[in-house]
């Protein structure tokens, strides 16, 4: 009893030495990480048994830094490097690693990260470029560049709930994957997918169509000014796409550019779901789609888009610009849907019929039946007009307004007075459409009638001209010009038009909140001005009717003198 009670308390002494011994240690004495720095004599067999952490160092410990100088490096890689733990691989300024066959697999838990100002090269993988299978995987790319170059089935796979991939900086690019088959070039299905930090992404050349280049069911975050994503389909056929966002999808791009350019396939962003926010834009961020030939039937199908602030979003060359699509602006982005067919419009059987726009801000440029040019509703020309017409959050009914000389504007737009659910609000609008400003609010309209009696009876034949402005804004605004008066009734003049309901004057300047204001011409009779001429009557040289008076004056004058002569002298 009492030897295992003093077993007990010594070993208690040693514990508590050791443990305040490893307090005392500073931090960077508790593990060393080790670095293996490559020569380019290691066969791919001791390259791969490195950096899966097969082979260690004399003491034991797995390489955590796999280094590559400046230099050329090649491999033949005959297996797969599975990776179930975190290591770091590093390419040096000037170091040009090529690893021909074999490719990554990250398991759970790993995390993987390729960094330096060299290149890395995975050329003709075995199977994939990238692999994993489980969410908890974590693919890094610091600042380095990174190209996956003809791997038979996807150069980047992220299966079974996907990974984290974070590119950061640095040139990523997958090119030339999966020449058979229905993959493409990358397939993420879950987690996440970082770009930022200025990297220049490329995808291009993948895949035979039904997973695109790109195939996100993840979310792809892309970030930075200078951060630009661009993918380049050239050979998915007319059934495939650019990029796919399956249901559970989202791609959110803030403040980075992110281009779709097709050349043979049907759809550039073929989506799962319109209910759901797919794709968002914000910052100033760009989405930039654009067919360059091929059937090009859709530019976004089935995807809600929002764009916010100053962000950009432009789709091109397609039958429609947007197909079975939700398009939802705030701030004052600047949108561009130039479809051949339609802008923005739905074939039922493969999109449900749903689509439509919610504009609350921003130049955009999509047709609809109508327009409204310097106050007139002008019928749109062409046949690519929006099959639903926009409508605001409050669900009204939207028309288009083309403003010349608006930008960075606000117009205040007054509550509905016949509709208490209509309520006032702020549209903004940034940048516009080469000197065109295309803004979409709720239209109020004014009818000019020859005269109170054609008012009064609504005698139609009699309605000289209806212009159309922004409720509560005024005809000015939108470029109108008043009408002519009809000629006056004789003896009279036109002096001005009058509100037939207020009996105010009325002119460009009116703001104006009711849905229909009426106004007919008031007369008067013109103001004669009496002119008086005065006649001033000038003297005339050969006058002599007041000589008589004239000399009398002088005479006595003399006299006068004369006089005060001779008192002089007496004196």
């Amino acid at each position: 009893m009492k030897a295992s009670i003093r077993y007990g308390r010594s070993a208690a002494l040693v514990l508590a030495f050791l443990l305040s011994l490893m307090m005392m240690m500073p931090p960077n004495m508790a593990y060393a990480a080790t670095k293996y720095t490559a020569t380019g004599s290691e066969t791919a067999a001791q390259l791969t048994a490195i950096i899966d952490g097969t082979t260690t160092d004399a003491a034991g410990n797995k390489y955590d830094v796999v280094e590559f100088p400046a230099g050329t490096y090649n491999y033949n890689m005959t297996a797969p490097i599975h990776i179930r733990r975190a290591v770091t691989i590093k390419a040096d300024a000037g170091a040009n690693v090529t690893l021909t066959g074999g490719d990554f697999r990250g398991y759970a838990n790993s995390n993987t990260t390729f960094t330096g100002a060299g290149s890395f090269l995975l050329k003709n993988p075995n199977t994939y470029g990238i692999w994993s299978n489980n969410p908890s995987v974590k693919f890094n790319f610091d600042h380095t560049n990174f190209t996956i170059d003809g791997a038979p089935g996807f150069g980047f796979y992220a299966l079974l709930g996907g990974n984290t991939t974070n590119i950061k900086g640095g040139t990523f690019v997958v090119k030339n994957c999966a020449n058979t088959g229905n993959e493409g070039g990358i397939e993420v299905d879950g987690a996440t997918f970082n770009v930022s930090d200025g990297a220049q992404m490329t995808i291009e050349n993948n895949g035979n169509g039904t997973f695109g280049d790109l195939y996100m069911n993840g979310k792809m975050n892309v970030s930075g000014a200078n951060t630009k994503v661009t993918i380049n389909e050239t050979r998915a056929t007319a059934r495939g796409y650019g990029m796919v966002i399956p249901t559970s999808g989202h791609l959110n791009i803030d403040g980075a550019t992110f281009e779709i350019n097709t050349t043979t396939a049907g759809r550039g962003l073929n989506a799962g779901n319109n209910a759901a926010d797919t794709v968002n834009i914000e910052n100033g961020g760009k989405l930039l789609i654009k067919a360059n030939g091929g059937l090009a039937n859709s530019g976004i199908r089935r995807a809600k888009v929002t764009v916010n602030d100053t962000s950009v979003l432009s789709v091109e060359g397609y039958k429609y610009a947007l197909d079975g699509s939700v398009l939802v602006t705030k701030g004052k982005p600047h949108v561009t849907l130039n479809g051949t067919t339609e802008d923005n419009g739905s074939t039922p059987v493969f999109t449900g019929g749903t689509n439509g726009s919610i504009i609350m801000g921003g130049s955009v440029l999509e047709d609809y039946s109508n327009h409204v040019v310097d106050g007139a509703l002008t019928a749109t020309a062409g046949g690519s007009q929006v099959a639903t017409q926009p409508v605001n959050t409050a669900g009204e009914a939207l028309t288009r307004f083309d403003i010349r000389g608006l930008s960075n504007k606000t117009i205040n737009i007054a509550a509905d007075p016949d509709n208490t659910a209509h309520p006032a609000y702020t549209y903004s609008v940034g940048a516009n459409h080469g000197g065109t400003a295309y803004v979409w609010a709720p239209a109020v309209n004014v009818k000019f009638w020859e005269t109170k009696e054609a008012f009064d009876n609504n005698d139609a034949a009699k309605l000289i001209k209806t212009l159309t402005t922004i409720r509560g804004n005024n005809l000015k605004l939108v470029g109108a010009t008043l009408p002519e008066a009809p000629a006056a009734p004789a003896g009279k003049v036109f002096s001005h038009w009058v509100n037939a309901d207020t009996g105010e004057v009325f002119d460009v300047n009116t703001s104006l909140s009711k849905s229909v204001t009426n106004v007919y011409p008031v007369y008067k009779v013109p103001t004669v001005k009496k002119v008086v001429k005065v006649h001033k009557k000038s003297p005339k040289t050969g006058d002599t009717e007041n000589i008589p008076f004239y000399a009398g004056i002088l005479a006595g004058t003399i006299i006068a003198l004369g006089a005060t002569l001779k008192l002089k002298r007496r004196a």
